[in-house]
């Protein structure tokens, strides 16, 4: 093998010590300065495509296997520097609309109740249980704000659902059939109320307290149709869970809800996500009430409303709560439903490709993440995997000094900014791990569609008792098998007598990126087993302070770690004797009784022991006035991998 002169690596170097030295002191929330980064990374990737194309993919013929190849992997290569490009022009805007809703919540409680706008606020149930459901009712019932209606939408026609709506006092509504799923739901429930302003929450969605005095004021503005809320998520994802990482990685969905929504709110491209949004009648009832076309009907409606003049607008705080799936197959269920949802805005009339839509929002609303991102993620761990097999290389004429001085400083340059600008949301190895696992069963998923657009039924993503769990085998085993192959002709190769990469140069690199490849594999592989969830109810976190007292007569302030209906995980004074049982004195009145039932360090596991359903109900009111907490305290990188690699070895 040749040595590698210092010389190669200057422009990879410079690239790392430009985002070392610059990125960390420039305000990424102002767009001037994501314009000069993004500007950058663009610069760099438009060098590599320059050498790419000239020097590696013209000179071959395509008419040949090795010439047809090469061809192959540059089209998919260009297909995703153009989505990344497209992703990389929506980010140099951003949004941040709170001191909007700070002015608005100010003015509307100083309003008297008469002349706030009524709101009706619709939970959509289907076949979700009691566990699921009673929290967010409760949480509805108790907003803070004088003139709002709770209608639970029912599409499983349950009595004991009813009966507890009857108990609760909020007004239950359900329909003769299913038609149209979630959206014909809605739709009948505007049939029968008349409020000008409704909010649609999904069965797990519990809103804050201050939910409507946030999002209400907006409205004032006539061209908004739609006040979006991002999606918290008071559990741990798939992943999460899976790998082992507690709550403290990044939930995959904050990249989307934290960065992506608010630079299309900045662009006006945003959209409605469903649940945790509060919508305007008047405006829906324009375009024929909520869509029916669509599996996804919620983005298809921002589409329609912007052909009418009607922006979604986008608030980035945290006023709902929600479960994330809470198995794997209530994951694949739900990203299957959003692929082929957005695979059909393409044939739709009032669709992405219909009359009626700016340049920019069509760019914006192309499905181009399912459309590209997910094949060509699978795609590239082909790669190695045929190279390493055949010896057709994916590209020609180029040694390992033409890919550390053109290829190196373009992932460099890439990475860094959605690093930058996502703040730590973006794990470059766990999302690609993750967006793997996705992509064995949505590739499938995306093929199916563009056969066949329409037909497939709306299916409810499982949660609760109804969740599941149990490993995808079809999945796991796609992953496996890819592994199993690259690490297969990672040996063969390194055999003289097998070998099929003869230069040594070209061998080498093949064996960095199959070892990138394999870790995300492994990653998937972990990702796809389910290990299930082992409490009755999901444990919420929360930093709220309770007054305890124990069964020895003592007294003392603690803060909780997390808290369900069940129990909680409570932080004990550390010179404070550990309790058999005590006593949770809760603001505004009521005291709960718990039982000790385990010790960890300064922390304290204690199980409620409630006498009754009136004080059960008591206890999720509070949970839910209490202030939980979405955010996540992330692990260092050296914590992760520690974490991770016990997993694998565990």
């Amino acid at each position: 093998m040749t040595p590698v002169s210092g010389s190669e690596w200057a422009t990879a170097l410079l690239v790392t010590g430009l985002c070392l030295a610059v990125l960390p002191s420039l305000p990424r929330q102002r767009t001037w300065a994501r314009v000069l980064v993004l500007s950058l990374a663009l610069g760099i990737t438009l060098r590599y495509l320059d050498w790419r194309f000239t020097q590696t993919v013209r000179p071959t013929d395509p008419t040949t296997w090795a010439g047809l190849w090469i061809w192959l992997v540059f089209v998919f290569e260009l297909a995703a520097l153009l989505n990344c490009a497209v992703t990389y022009l929506m980010l140099t805007r951003t949004s941040d609309h709170s001191s909007e809703a700070d002015a608005h919540e100010r003015r509307l409680r100083r309003l008297p109740p008469s002349e706030l706008p009524r709101v009706d606020v619709f939970l959509c149930t289907y076949n979700e249980g009691i566990e699921v459901v009673e929290g967010p009712i409760l949480a509805a019932k108790g907003m803070d704000y004088p003139y709002f209606t709770v209608w639970v939408l029912d599409d499983g026609r349950r009595p004991w659902l009813r009966d507890f709506c009857e108990a609760q006092g909020v007004e239950y509504l359900t329909r003769p059939d299913n038609r149209h799923a979630k959206a014909g739901n809605i739709n009948h429930a505007l049939s029968q109320t008349d409020a000008e302003l409704f909010v649609v929450l999904d069965a797990d969605f519990a809103p804050r307290r201050d939910f409507l005095m946030r999002t209400v004021g907006f409205f004032d503005d006539p061209t908004i149709a739609i006040v979006q809320l991002p999606h918290h998520f008071l559990n741990a994802d798939i992943f999460e869970m899976n790998l082992g990482l507690g709550d403290q990685a990044p939930n995959e969905q904050r990249l989307f809800f934290d960065i992506v929504q608010p630079s299309r709110d900045g662009w006006n491209c945003g959209f409605c996500c469903g649940s945790a949004s509060i919508q305007r009648r008047s405006a829906l009832m324009a375009i024929g009430g909520i869509p029916t076309e669509s599996v996804t009907e919620d983005i298809l409606s921002s589409l329609m409303l912007l052909r009418r003049g009607f922006i979604t607008r986008y608030l980035n705080e945290p006023l709902a709560f929600g479960l994330s799936p809470e198995s794997v197959k209530g994951m694949f269920v739900q990203r299957q439903r959003w692929c082929r949802g957005g695979l059909q805005l393409l044939f739709l009339k009032d669709g992405v490709l219909g009359p009626g839509l700016s340049l920019i929002q069509r760019l914006f609303f192309f499905p181009i993440d399912w459309l590209v991102q997910t094949p060509v993620r699978l795609f590239a761990v082909f790669i190695p995997i045929v190279y390493l097999w055949t010896g057709l290389a994916p590209l020609a004429h180029a040694n390992l000094e033409d890919l550390i001085r053109y290829q190196v400083p373009v992932l460099i340059a890439l990475m860094a900014p959605m690093i930058w600008i996502s703040a730590g949301r973006y794990l470059p190895l766990l999302s690609t791990g993750f967006s793997l696992l996705l992509s064995f069963r949505l590739v499938p998923t995306i093929l199916s569609t563009l056969i066949k657009p329409f037909g497939a039924p709306f299916r409810v993503t499982p949660k609760g008792s109804g969740a599941g769990q149990g490993a995808d085998q079809f999945a796991r085993g796609s992953a496996l098998t890819l592994l199993l192959l690259t690490m297969l002709g990672l040996l063969v190769n390194s055999w003289p007598e097998t070998r099929v990469i003869v230069d040594p140069e070209h061998r080498a690199a093949a064996s960095v990126f199959s070892a990138v490849n394999a870790g995300a594999l492994i990653l998937a592989i972990l990702a796809g087993r389910d290990r299930g969830r082992f409490r009755a109810a999901e444990r919420y976190r929360t930093r709220a302070s309770v007054l305890c007292e124990g069964d020895d007569g003592s007294w003392c302030l603690a803060s909780l770690h997390n808290v369900s209906a069940t129990g909680a995980g409570l932080f004990w004074p550390s010179d404070q004797a550990v309790p058999r049982s005590l006593f949770l004195h809760l603001a505004g009145g009521g005291t709960l009784r718990a039982t000790v039932v385990r010790t960890r360090g300064e922390t304290l596991g204690l199980r409620f022991d409630l006498a009754d359903d009136r004080e059960r109900d008591s206890l999720l009111q509070w949970i839910y006035s209490i202030g939980l907490d979405a955010q996540r305290t992330p692990l260092s990188v050296p914590q992760m991998t520690r974490r991770l690699l016990a997993r694998c070895l565990g």
